[in-house]
């Protein structure tokens, strides 16, 4: 081994300290670097496994969050004529001597996320029966919620009596 005897131990250790410098600089990158990517990836699925196990706890939180906002907004995704044919449907079931008068063009609304739908309604009839019929709606009517109420005791017609006209808004969500 003559070859390493020309150069000096000064020379030697530097070569050495180059080559011990460039083994660990490769000894990082082939082995200690993809293990520690491998650490924080492992931990980064744990993590998500954390939040899959309690996805079903988020999901039933999600569920009963719109359930109560639906109760209190009304059914959202119902079309104008569904509101409107369930509207005169209950209406058929649960009121007693009040009659619809007129019900108007539908409002819409358009917003980005969601679309309002308001119908204004005017009924006739007393107010005791009137008013025992808004209770229903409140109560039972779940395709949409009332927005207002006026009761307007006048005559709408030459030919007609005096009459108390109730007119009623309600409102329905679409996504």
């Amino acid at each position: 081994m003559t070859f390493f005897d020309k150069y000096t131990y000064k020379q030697k250790n530097y070569a050495l300290l180059v080559i011990g410098v460039l083994l660990a600089a490769v000894a990082y990158k082939r082995g200690f670097g993809p293990t520690l990517e491998i650490k924080k990836y492992r931990t980064e699925l744990e993590q998500k496994l954390v939040l899959a196990a309690s996805a079903d706890d988020q999901i039933r939180t999600k569920q009963i969050e719109i359930a109560q906002l639906n109760r209190l907004l009304g059914e959202e995704g119902n079309t104008i004529e569904k509101v409107q044919q369930e509207f005169l449907n209950f209406f058929a079931k649960h009121a007693n001597n009040v009659s619809v008068h007129e019900i108007n063009e539908v409002l819409h609304f358009q917003h980005p996320d969601f679309s309002i739908n308001t119908h204004r309604v005017v009924l006739k009839g007393n107010y005791t029966n009137t008013l025992r019929f808004l209770y229903e709606v409140e109560k039972k009517f779940t395709l949409a919620k009332i927005l207002n109420v006026s009761f307007e005791f006048t005559k709408h017609d030459a030919d007609d009596d005096k009459a108390l006209y109730t007119t009623i808004l309600i409102q329905n969500y679409l996504r």
